[in-house]
Formats: C-alpha cells, structure tokens, sequence
C-alpha cells in the first residue's frame, strides 16, 4: 500500500475506534489523529470530517501547536499545488474533466480547511506559500489568492493587514484588487464604520490601494447593514452615482426587508440630485437593479412586495424595462404578463409583453399555448394572442389563424391575419392564396 494511502486508512481506523475506546484512551487517540491529520494535509490528503461527531469538539493546541498545524497545512497545499501544476503542463488543453472536478473539489477542501485558521496560522500558510520557489508565478499567485479568500471569510481585518504591512502582497499578487475589494464588502457588512475607517486612514498612507473598485467593495458591504450611508459615501468617495455604483448598492439587497430599506434610502438620495434628467435616469436604473434581483423569488413573493412598494410610475417603469424571458424559467411568464397589463400604462408595457410572449412562445410554444388558453379576457391575452400567432405564423399557419379567429372582429384581429398571410411559409403559396381569399386580403 503506497504510504498515502495507508496515512488515509489509518485515519479512518482511528475514526471507527473512537466510539467504543474508554476516555483515557479517546484523550491519546484524538491527539494522534490530530497529529495523523496534519500529516495527511502535509502530503495532500484531505479527509472530509464534516460529519464525524468529535468534529465539532477539536483538540485544543497550543500556539506552538497551532504554528505546526499550520506549516504542515502548507506543505500539503504546496504538494497539491505542485501535482496540479504538472497535470496542467502535461494535459495542456486536453485536460481530463473528471480529473479537473477532482483538482476543484481539493482546492475547495483546502479552502474550507483553511476557514478553520486563526490569522496568526493563515498568515504563516500565506507566508510558506509565497517563499516557495518550486512553483510558477502563477500557481503561487493562485495559491495565495485562494488562502488569502479563506482568511477573508472571518477576518476581513487581517487580510487588509496585509496591504498595509510592508510584505509586498499588493505587489506581487495580480489578484490583489479583488482580495481587497471583496475583504473591505466583508468587513463593511458586519461593521461599515470601522471599515470606512480603515479606508480613509489607508487612503492617506497609501493611496494607490484605495481604488475605485475599492471604494465600490465597501459601499457594496455597507449596503446591507446601512444604505442610506453607503449612497452617502458615493460623493465622499469621489465616485459617480453612474459608475457601476448606484448597481453594487443596490444589488447587495437580497431579502425584502432590505429591499424595502434600500428602496428608501434610494429615493432619498434622488431627492439630492438637482438634475431632473439625470435623477429621472437613476430611479429607471437603480428600479431596474432592484427588480433584477427582485424577479429571482417566485412571481408571488415578488409581486408582493411591488404591491407594498407604492412605486412611482418612473419606478414602475424601471420594473418595466427590467422584466425579462429569465422570469419565465419558473413558468411564471403569463403571470408577469398580466402583471404588466395591470400595473404598467398599455402605452409603456405593450412591447414588454410582447417582448415576453415572443421568447415564450419560441422557447415553449406548449407552455405559452396553455397559459393563453386559460388567461382571462383583457389587454394581456389580446396581445399575447396576436404575438402567439404571429409568432408561430412562419412554421404552422394554421395554427396562428385559429388564434387569431378567437380575437373579435376589428383592427386587432384584421392586423393579426394580415401579419400571419405575410409570414406564410414560401413553400405552400397555394395555402396562403387560400387564406387570402378566405379573409379578404389584397
């Protein structure tokens, strides 16, 4: 048996042992498997322990202890970095997919093990990785990124440490930008004061790290705790309100009590703008934004908080603008139709809805057919009934014609007919000189 594996099976055996061994011998068996674990991670093998029962009861380590976890962590993640650099040069582009998944569910487990850090051990991961020189540039940088991402999850603080400590990390990471944006958007949704502190103080030592992007990564994160002082910060940051700003605020709502404080802190950011143009563009955008995340939940939930929403017409209008064939993924498509028909002026939603029932009906002419057959009489099914049919016009005429026939006698039925005879298939102009003559078109 090849040693890795054995280190693997004698994992497992002291797991099995565990349940039936008395407590001074689970005392010594916890502790070797503690030191047979960190000798696993150290030649690459990184067991899944989610479920084991002890798992939530680690063995507490010294500092000393903690160190050596972490160094021997680190070898392991060196090794797998090392192993995935040689399937990459040897593969080349005809990589194994399967091998590939197994190389990303490593990489995740490393990552989640990693989680489980104080700073102090992730800084030495960060610290063993970067000094190794048996890697690429790349794998290094690759590498640091995905340990510097771990530590960020719980300690946003100690990553922005980094930046700012005179190791280099900002210089040599070609990721950086990302790891400081997202580390900030972390640290600002638990307390967006302190971390807009560190921005400002930053900002005057060292200010090529305090991007825009940067700036954005915070607003974003103080968004969900506090949005009327993240669209506050747009002017004290110096960005402007249509640089992908007004969208990371907004977006950062995920649930409907968010929402509908977002929405209020929207609205009274707009009331500060002078231009009447640029603050009407911002409440279609910002309600654009809103419904793209809106639309996401199920049409009830969705249509029910637009109904306590008390929109504007403008704000209606971005709900408008913003409806896509996305919505009917979840068959819910005719209920957005006849949303639209009853809340939007016919003069605003008529192409929307057509808009929706065209790439319904081509991407599911049964469903759409179905969903018509059983709409009510209104605005909605009279356009979803002339898009339907001209829609499928071009394949099966004669379907079109029969849903056309079931719209009353007058201009939409006549403008329906009319389009179906012009779509008539080239290859039956007999059948079109038929349906011509049956309905009086010249």
């Amino acid at each position: 048996m090849k040693k890795p594996l054995a280190l693997a099976a004698i994992i497992l055996a002291v797991g099995v042992c565990l349940g039936w061994q008395g407590s001074q011998q689970l005392t010594a068996i916890r502790a070797n498997r503690t030191q047979l674990i960190a000798e696993a991670a150290s030649r690459g093998i990184v067991p899944n322990l989610a479920n084991r029962r002890d798992a939530v009861r680690p063995v507490k380590q010294s500092p000393a202890d903690r160190q050596a976890t972490a160094k021997l962590i680190a070898a392991g993640f060196i090794a797998f970095g090392k192993e995935r650099e040689a399937f990459e040069k040897a593969a080349g582009s005809h990589r194994d997919p399967v091998i590939q998944k197994q190389m990303g569910r490593r990489m995740a487990e490393f990552r989640e093990r990693m989680m489980a850090m104080d700073p102090a051990q992730m800084n030495s991961i960060i610290a063993e990785v970067r000094a190794c020189q048996d890697l690429s540039e790349e794998t290094r940088q690759r590498l640091v990124a995905v340990s510097v991402l771990a530590l960020a999850n719980d300690h946003p603080q100690a990553v922005l440490g980094l930046f700012t400590d005179g190791s280099g990390f900002a210089k040599d990471d070609h990721s950086s930008g990302y790891v400081l944006s997202s580390s900030l958007a972390r640290w600002a949704k638990d307390d967006p004061l302190a971390a807009l502190a560190w921005v400002r103080q930053t900002a005057e030592n060292f200010p090529d790290l305090i991007t825009d992007d940067a700036k954005r990564g915070l607003l974003a994160g103080a968004a969900i705790q506090d949005p009327v002082l993240a669209f506050k910060l747009i002017a004290e940051l110096g960005l402007k309100g249509t640089d992908n700003v007004i969208e990371r605020i907004i977006s950062a709502a995920q649930t409907p009590e968010q929402r509908s404080s977002t929405l209020a802190a929207l609205r009274t950011h707009l009331a500060t703008i002078n231009d009447v143009s640029a603050r009407d563009e911002l409440a279609i955008g910002g309600l654009m934004v809103l419904t793209q995340e809106i639309v996401q939940d199920s049409f009830a939930a969705a249509s029910q908080w637009l109904a306590t929403a008390q929109l504007s017409p403008k704000e209606l209008l971005g709900v408008a603008v913003a409806l896509n064939y996305n919505t009917s993924r979840t068959g819910e498509t005719g209920q957005w139709i006849e949303w639209l028909a009853a809340n939007i002026p016919a003069e605003m939603s008529a192409e929307k809805m057509k808009f929706l029932m065209t790439s319904w009906t081509r991407n599911d002419c049964q469903a759409a057919g179905q969903w018509l057959a059983a709409a009510p009489d209104g605005l909605a099914k009279t356009t979803a009934i002339r898009t339907y049919a001209e829609t499928v016009a071009s394949y099966d005429p004669g379907v079109a014609a029969q849903w056309a026939l079931t719209l009353p006698p007058g201009p939409d039925r006549d403008t329906t007919l009319l389009s179906i005879y012009q779509k008539w298939p080239l290859t039956d102009p007999a059948g079109a000189a038929v349906f011509a003559k049956e309905h009086a078109i010249k």
